[in-house]
């Protein structure tokens, strides 16, 4: 009778550890499996984007001069696919401002200067109580340097040069 049940035990201890065994794997399929990313490289720059499946993205293709603006459904080797369509990484010619690119100093000099240019001339009719003629000055510049930014610097960027759009196995 003793023996039976040591059988009994061991038989436990067998599916416990195979039990376990099996969620590990589960688990670790999903932490080691393989994802693909689209990357958007800024070379000799520490400015890397990566976008995955499920996000949006906004473009341009060769040759065209409308925005394509699509949610990521998978990405391949070369070849990113959207809902109803496909496009290869080659033909993207630029991609536009988002969230992710939104940050970068280059697209920051248009908001930083509008906003300092109306704060400090808010603040010093605060302070002083009148409209003062070095401060219209000073802040008509910033002002005008934000209009200008946002003229020239644009709202895309292009994919060519050291700029880089290519896809990622990690």
């Amino acid at each position: 009778m003793k023996l039976r049940t040591e059988n009994v035990f061991r038989g436990l201890e067998n599916m416990k550890l195979l039990l376990f065994s099996f969620l590990l794997m589960i688990t670790g399929y999903h932490c080691f499996g393989q994802q693909t990313l689209l990357m958007l490289q800024k070379r000799n720059k520490n400015k890397n984007v990566y976008y995955k499946k499920g996000e949006e993205i906004s473009f341009r293709v060769n040759d065209t001069k409308a925005k394509v603006t699509g949610e990521i459904v998978a990405i391949q080797d070369s070849v990113i696919v959207f809902k109803g369509f496909e496009v290869r990484v080659s033909e993207i010619s630029s991609l536009y401002i988002d969230e992710k690119t939104r940050w970068w100093l280059r697209y920051k000099i248009e908001q930083l200067s509008l906003i300092t240019g109306g704060g400090y001339l808010l603040l010093d009719i605060i302070n002083t109580g009148e409209l003062n003629n070095k401060t219209l000055i000073v802040s008509g510049t910033l002002i005008g340097a934000g209009l200008i930014a946002r003229v020239l610097i644009g709202n895309r960027i292009k994919i060519r040069g050291r700029t880089r759009l290519r896809t990622l196995r990690v």
